[in-house]
């Protein structure tokens, strides 16, 4: 065995495609499991490699965050220094503050909250990211990154004589291809940011491309208004006051999802976002089309939009996964904090087993990364969070402690490729 294998061992090991396996172990090497069992067979087998015993703690794989904006992640110390202290009332009132404290930054600091973003996810034991980047230069912030999945480059306009000069820009960035572990792909950030024509085009051009874009959609009643009525708040607040007062749409008479259809969005790879104001027509929609969904609970209940019917996506077959939001709109970038807010919002709904699944499988298939996370299997990355609670947790209890408030604080180590990046004790 060469000098980099290890076998890691804890009183349990969850790989998230098998029931929890006490005494478990796992064989790396070089950055990759080749091997799992019990710890005991692992030793006999490989009696010369160095073991890493966790005791009595959990082995378990790393959580894929499919939705977040890192680049928001001192949102609110920039909120703070701006005076824009205030809670929104709305959801338009809060897009408003969003964009009146951006503008007062220096623009070094995208990058900077960026990189603080990337070390929180990692403290979190995230291993992948859905992440929105809408200022495309600071993609350079992920070079030595561990992390995998997919950087959105984030796009919006209205404007037919501007979104020229948009593609110009996103095909510039796009020829990265990749930046570190993650790939490029395209956020349209909305229909109510992006026209229609420029969707088509966008939409398009990831089904020629044969790349990932991510579409926040039925977020907010608002947005419905918009698209359906063109009016609302959206229209008379929001276009206004980002210079869009020409080009506010006519009501269409199609709610979100059968828009998003008409402008050729309903495609295999768009990755929704939120989904609270879906009805039960749209959902069967959704899961016709075999389209994914990233949950965010924390970020709807602070927004005030309302609950995604969760439990009707899942019986129907939507593909879903989880995700934080930003910052200007959650208090943390923790999945396990998704997790148990999940448990508490869709409750009935999404039993502490199917939540465990969408924050690993269901977010690493959403963005495409499941050869390599998602699971504890042979040949995938030797990557895993180890947790050791203050009390014993019984075998069956275990998805139930996962979903209890106050996970992150339970990590004592957090490994990415086979290499410790971060302890908390």
């Amino acid at each position: 065995m060469p000098d980099s294998a290890r076998i890691y061992t804890s009183r349990f090991l969850v790989p998230g495609d098998a029931p929890p396996i006490e005494g478990g172990a796992l064989l790396a090497v070089d950055g990759r499991i080749v091997s799992r069992g019990s710890f005991q067979e692992l030793k006999k087998n490989h009696p010369s490699v160095q073991v890493v015993d966790y005791g009595e703690a959990i082995i378990v794989p790393l959580f894929v965050n499919a939705h977040t904006h890192l680049e928001l992640s001192d949102f609110s110390e920039w909120a703070n220094k701006s005076g824009a202290t205030q809670s929104p009332v709305d959801f338009v009132d809060w897009i408003l503050r969003l964009i009146k404290v951006k503008a007062g930054l220096d623009k070094h600091a995208y990058a900077s909250s960026l990189a603080h973003g990337i070390e929180l996810s990692i403290a979190s034991g995230t291993g992948a990211v859905g992440d929105i980047l809408a200022h495309h230069r600071a993609r350079s912030v992920y070079q030595s990154c561990p992390l995998e999945g997919w950087v959105f480059l984030e796009t919006l306009g209205q404007d037919p004589a501007l979104i020229p000069k948009l593609e110009e820009r996103l095909k510039v960035a796009l020829a990265d291809q990749r930046v570190e572990r993650l790939a490029l792909g395209v956020s349209p950030h909305s229909p109510y940011t992006c026209s229609a024509d420029y969707l088509q085009r966008l939409y398009a051009h990831c089904r020629r491309e044969k790349i990932l874009c991510s579409t926040h959609l039925a977020e907010s009643p608002e947005e419905t208004t918009l698209i359906e009525q063109g009016r609302g708040p959206m229209a008379s607040q929001f276009y206004p006051f980002v210079g869009w007062e020409n080009f506010v749409p006519r009501g269409s008479g199609l709610r979100p999802v059968e828009y998003l259809q008409q402008q050729g969005g309903l495609i295999s790879e768009n990755l929704l976002v939120h989904g609270v104001q879906l009805n039960d027509d749209e959902i069967e929609v959704l899961a016709r089309h075999n389209m994914s969904l990233v949950l965010c609970p924390r970020s709807n209940t602070k927004l005030n939009v309302g609950k995604a019917p969760a439990g009707k996506l899942f019986a129907a077959g939507v593909k879903l996964s989880l995700g934080t939001d930003s910052l200007a709109s959650n208090d943390s970038l923790s999945i396990w904090d998704e997790m148990n807010s999940a448990a508490s919002c869709f409750v009935g709904e999404l039993d502490a087993p199917t939540l465990f699944r969408l924050a690993t499988q269901g977010g690493a298939e959403a963005l495409r990364v499941d050869d390599r996370l998602g699971t504890l299997e042979l040949g995938k990355q030797a990557g895993f969070q180890v947790l050791k609670a203050e009390t014993e947790v019984a075998q069956k209890d275990i998805f139930d402690y996962f979903v209890a408030p106050g996970r992150q604080q339970d990590i004592v180590q957090v490994v990415l490729h086979g290499q410790p990046w971060f302890k908390m004790k």
